[in-house]
């Protein structure tokens, strides 16, 4: 199977002359959370982390109105990754996919024969290889059982630090009990930050609590149930994990989109020896 069936056509591009205001505007684009930097060629690429971490590392005391006018004015392609690997339109799946699972990367720009940008392919898009894939291993095989939870009336701004500094693109909310009442991810961070720049509020971003910008609606699974299972709920829902909950509602595990293109690498080459 070629890359191009499965990439996500006409993604958010902005060019090196960009200013990172015009990032904020269109990462939320699609649900990509990845906008592209293209000069006649790809040429970078910055991510709803990229953005986080650019302005928690510079408001780690506060930031007044001048100083978030001062960073979105900011040219993009100081803040971008340079020279991003990308794949071509005929370039295998399976191919995409390691180089996926081998470097971490959660996309891969995809270009033409002359590396005009085309599309963009995430983890999601990965998950409908399951549709066609026997039902071999459980959640509990590739489900992560520590899980870092955060509680309700932490600030959004520490929350995030944490999220960055971790690594995590989502953390569980607990009640004082240590249930799960919501969770909160990067993007609904990054959304936040960009109407608290758009209408020039920055409070809007750091005075609010987690729970005040959480999603409620939890989505869970029992770990007995197969990936292919939590692959297609996942697409269907449009989110990017499931909780593994006790009868309390307190966490058991989790499991990840990126766990999953995991499991998907694991069984394709299985299937493939």
């Amino acid at each position: 199977m070629l890359i191009k069936t499965l990439m996500i056509t006409n993604p958010p591009i902005v060019s090196t002359d960009s200013k990172l205001l015009e990032a904020f505007k269109k990462v939320n684009e699609k649900g990509i959370g990845r906008v592209i930097v293209v000069d006649k060629e790809i040429k970078g690429i910055i991510s709803t982390r990229d953005l986080l971490t650019y302005v928690v590392e510079r408001c780690e005391n506060g930031c007044d109105r001048g100083d978030i006018f001062a960073l979105v004015d900011k040219d993009i392609k100081h803040v971008m990754t340079p020279n991003p690997v990308f794949v071509y339109e005929k370039d295998d799946v399976l191919d995409a996919l390691t180089l996926m699972v081998a470097r971490n990367f959660g996309s891969l720009p995809v270009v033409n024969e002359v590396k005009q940008v085309t599309g963009i392919v995430t983890e999601r898009e990965m998950l409908l290889l399951f549709q066609d894939l026997d039902s071999l291993f459980s959640v509990k095989k590739f489900m992560t059982k520590r899980v870092t939870t955060v509680y309700e009336d932490v600030p959004i701004f520490d929350a995030t630090k944490l999220m960055i500094k971790r690594g995590f693109r989502r953390l569980p909310i607990t009640d004082e009990d240590g249930k799960i009442i919501g969770i909160i991810t990067a993007a609904d961070s990054l959304k936040l930050l960009t109407k608290a720049i758009l209408k020039n509020e920055p409070e809007m971003f750091f005075s609010k609590k987690v729970k005040e910008v959480a999603t409620n609606e939890i989505y869970s699974i029992d770990p007995e149930k197969s990936i292919n299972e939590a692959a297609i709920t996942m697409l269907m829902k449009k989110i990017g994990s499931l909780l593994i909950l006790d009868s309390q509602n307190k966490p058991l595990g989790i499991i990840t989109e990126r766990d999953l293109i995991i499991a998907l690498h694991y069984q394709l080459h299985l299937k493939a020896s």
